[in-house]
């Protein structure tokens, strides 16, 4: 992507910097609330590496009546297999949490020759609490697993991976679902040429109640009838957790006399078994570098747990992370405006100025709280490898930072290696990009890079090069 001196017409630029030895603030419209996007994430990180620390680890726990437990831990499982007592699932919103996980954690009962449960299995998901979609998510989002739902229960990331497979043009394509997937998926999405797909013609997913989903619209039909790809988030995640963990008791041959929802704690239980997840350093990087959202809400929501000792809601996300931020850096989000832990939500907002604050205080204290290290680097890794305006030099390798997009926003926020070796943060925010029908659908379909980017690049190299806006460009 070259660089350009003009930006989007209509769309508004916020940019905040710093120059190498200097702590005024250089840039424009950096004191205006803006669309935060996925930059957010950054907060919700950094949050939750000051409060909780780079080795802390969710514990997803199997849990059995205290009575059914012997003085060594040993399950009370007579004869013909039956263990006298309910079973517990204690999930942690580890969202590393896999079907695999969950198999190896019920496998504990089937080794300890369980083939009945004379009990009830009652799935604790009292961890996180009210809504697990933030207020603002845009509903036609809702079936795509971008927006997966952040509960307590948290299983392959609450999204499905399937395929719609064409049976030619002008047929109706059928859906291929693993059966490890207990989910319902039906189709009468009809398959047309490559170059016909788009615009007026392409794919849509409704979702229904129970996780159900029903395919619409168009399919590209390729060469062989080769499947295309859905990724689908549910939209129940607790029944998602009863689902599955059905399944896997009737994989493992295991009876039961019902599987139950908790939303508040259960007490009266000993750990029989445990997964843990790896520790929130590895995880958060993950969230950084794949800008995933479920990650980055179920960070968020972990953090307020462990703050207050109370189920999470978004309400409480939000205030934890703002007294955190303010114990512990001494950043006083005042009035910035926190649906989320993701930034999915338009609602949120905040000033590049604030952003910029945020980033200095990681910038002077890493030698401590090593952030940094966690954000994709240009040209290298993460969302940031292929970023059309910091992949080529002289930005290429220098730039370390968090991409922030939703609909009509294309934010960029970080760290910059300057022409004379200086690290300095930069906050630089598009939001309220709109173009042309034609140069939208080029866009959307990833035939062109966005046009707004030989701006953003136009910018960070005069950033690079140590120059002041609105007096040297």
């Amino acid at each position: 992507m070259a660089a350009n001196p003009n930006p989007i017409p209509g769309s508004q630029v916020g940019v905040a910097y710093l120059r190498p030895n200097d702590n005024k603030i250089y840039g424009q419209n950096f004191d205006t609330y803006m669309h935060p996007a996925s930059t957010l994430k950054v907060v919700t990180g950094l949050s939750a590496i000051l409060y909780l620390g780079h080795d802390y680890t969710y514990k997803t726990n199997l849990e059995i009546s205290s009575g059914a437990l012997d003085s060594k831990g040993k399950l009370s499982v007579d004869k013909n297999g039956i263990l006298k007592g309910n079973v517990l699932i204690r999930f942690a919103g580890d969202p590393s949490f896999t079907g695999n996980h969950y198999r190896t954690l019920l496998r504990n009962l089937k080794n300890a020759n369980v083939s009945k449960i004379a009990g009830d299995v009652i799935i604790d998901v009292s961890r996180f609490a009210g809504l697990s979609k933030g207020n603002g998510w845009s509903w036609d989002d809702a079936p795509i697993c971008f927006t997966a739902p952040a509960g307590a229960a948290i299983i392959n990331r609450n999204c499905v991976f399937a395929q719609l497979k064409p049976n030619g043009l002008g047929r109706v394509a059928t859906p291929v679902v693993s059966p490890s997937n207990p989910i319902t998926i039906t189709s009468d999405a009809v398959g047309v040429e490559q170059r016909k797909y788009g615009g007026n013609c392409e794919l849509q997913a409704d979702l229904f109640q129970k996780n159900q989903y029903h395919i619409t619209g168009c399919v590209p039909v390729l060469a062989n009838n080769k499947p295309w790809p859905l990724s689908l988030a549910v939209t129940d995640p607790d029944q998602w957790a009863v689902d599955w963990t059905a399944y896997l008791l009737k994989e493992l041959n295991i009876k039961y006399e019902d599987i139950k929802i908790a939303h508040s704690r259960q007490d009266g239980y000993s750990t029989y078994a445990m997964i843990e997840s790896k520790s929130l350093s590895e995880l958060t990087k993950y969230m950084l570098y794949k800008s995933n959202n479920l990650y980055a809400d179920a960070i968020a929501k972990t953090v307020a747990y462990e703050y207050y000792k109370l189920p999470a809601t978004y309400g409480r996300t939000s205030q934890a992370i703002r007294s955190i931020l303010s114990k512990y850096a001494s950043i006083n989000l005042g009035n910035t405006y926190m649906v989320d832990g993701n930034g999915l939500s338009p609602h949120n907002l905040v000033t590049p100025h604030k952003m910029l604050e945020i980033l200095q205080f990681i910038n002077l204290n890493d030698d401590k709280i090593e952030f940094i290290k966690l954000l994709p680097v240009a040209d290298e890794s993460g969302t940031l490898h292929w970023r059309g305006s910091t992949r080529n030099p002289p930005l290429a390798k220098n730039v370390t930072a968090k991409t922030g997009t939703i609909q009509n926003v294309s934010n960029l926020m970080g760290f910059m290696k300057t022409k004379n070796g200086v690290r300095i943060p930069f906050v630089f925010y598009t939001n309220s990009i709109s173009y042309d029908q034609k140069t939208r659908d080029l866009v959307k379909y990833h035939r062109i890079a966005s046009p707004h980017l030989g701006y953003e690049r136009y910018v960070l190299e005069k950033i690079y090069d140590e120059k002041i806006m609105g007096k040297d460009f």
